[in-house]
């Protein structure tokens, strides 16, 4: 057998990095992609970014921008329900399995301290954060849920569309009214987890999803409403 070369792993460091710059809003729609700048920036040749910035299309993310390379594949409200539907179920069951753990005695409440100080945190009105820490929180929260469910398939499965969800995320709270009441939605989920309310914890973990989406790809309606509009 051959040895495996290292590039892989370098090409999913350089994809995470695209990737973020994408959440953060350093790269928009109609933003060209290039190689030997982004390259630059990291540090690294150009092999694996081509690399990373090839998966990142095959995944969606990106798309051709004409003649001249990539960009930023614009956000669709349609793709995002979509996503929201799946991850919505995903949502409620680690919800239920969370909390019917924490009832059966299997989740200390030492256990869910880190979540709520975390919720503490983005509601805290003097502690501003920057964006891109709102996302990751964002993930974080759900993420935590996905591992104190007991069930390691819900994080296995759902993994692949994280690249998708984290820009739908974005895409959220790209509208700042969104902000606090996600916060006080996850506040109360985690509540009934607590409680070991399996029922109240799947229903609000559930709405919370439909609720994001649903006020979310309204948004991005209106807003194509308007460009089709204006042209």
């Amino acid at each position: 057998m051959r040895m495996i070369a290292p590039e892989p792993e370098l090409t999913e460091r350089v994809r995470d990095a695209i990737l973020g710059g994408i959440v953060d809003g350093t790269f928009k729609t109609g933003d060209r992609l290039g190689q030997i700048e982004i390259a630059s920036q990291l540090g690294v040749s150009r092999q694996p970014v081509s690399h990373a910035l090839k998966v990142l299309r095959e995944q969606g993310v990106l798309v051709q921008l004409g003649r001249k390379g990539l960009t930023v594949a614009p956000m669709d409200a349609d793709h995002l329900v979509h996503l929201y539907q799946v991850r919505g179920t995903m949502d409620a069951l680690a919800a239920r399995l969370a909390a019917e753990r924490v009832l059966n005695g299997e989740i200390h409440a030492t256990e869910l301290e880190p979540l709520r100080d975390l919720i503490d945190g983005h509601l805290d009105p003097t502690r501003k954060k920057p964006f891109a820490d709102r996302v990751d929180a964002d993930v974080t929260f759900h993420v935590s849920l996905y591992r104190l469910s007991g069930n390691p398939l819900i994080e296995e499965v759902t993994r692949p569309q994280w690249v998708h969800f984290r820009r739908t995320i974005r895409t959220v709270l790209g509208d700042p009214r969104m902000y606090p009441p996600v916060w006080e939605q996850h506040r109360e989920i985690l509540n009934a987890v607590a409680a070991g309310d399996a029922d109240r914890a799947s229903i609000l973990a559930l709405e919370h999803t439909q609720s994001s989406a649903r006020k979310t790809a309204e948004r991005l309606r209106g807003a194509e409403d308007i460009k089709e509009k204006a042209t």
